[in-house]
C-alpha cells in the first residue's frame, strides 16, 4: 500500500482546524486533497460533512486567491536604521 492509498483516520475538529488554519497558499491544494479524503470516508448523513466542505472551499479560495492582510490593518511604524559606530578595540559602548 502506498502513502497515497492509505486511509488516515479522520482527525478531531480541533486537529482539523489546526491543519486547515495553518495552510498557506502554496500548500492549500495538498491539504484540500487530504480533507477531501476524510470527506470521502464519512457517510452521507454525517454531521461533520458540512464543516469539511467549508474547509475545502476555504482552501480552494486560499490556493487560487492567495493571502492578503485584513482591510484597515495598521502598518508597522518605521524603524530607524541600524548604525554601527566605530570603536577602538577595548573601548566599551556607553
Amino acid at each position: 500500500m502506498t502513502v497515497r492509498e492509505h486511509l488516515y483516520p479522520i482527525p478531531s475538529d480541533a486537529e482539523l482546524q489546526q491543519m486547515v488554519g495553518a495552510a498557506t497558499p502554496h500548500f492549500a491544494l495538498q491539504i484540500r486533497e487530504r480533507v477531501g479524503s476524510y470527506l470521502a470516508q464519512l457517510g452521507e448523513g454525517d454531521p461533520r460533512r458540512g464543516a469539511l466542505v467549508a474547509h475545502m472551499e476555504h482552501l480552494d479560495a486560499l490556493a487560487s486567491g492567495g493571502e492578503t492582510g485584513h482591510a484597515g490593518q495598521a502598518e508597522l511604524p518605521s524603524r530607524p536604521s541600524l548604525v554601527m559606530e566605530s570603536r577602538a578595540p577595548g573601548e566599551e559602548h556607553v
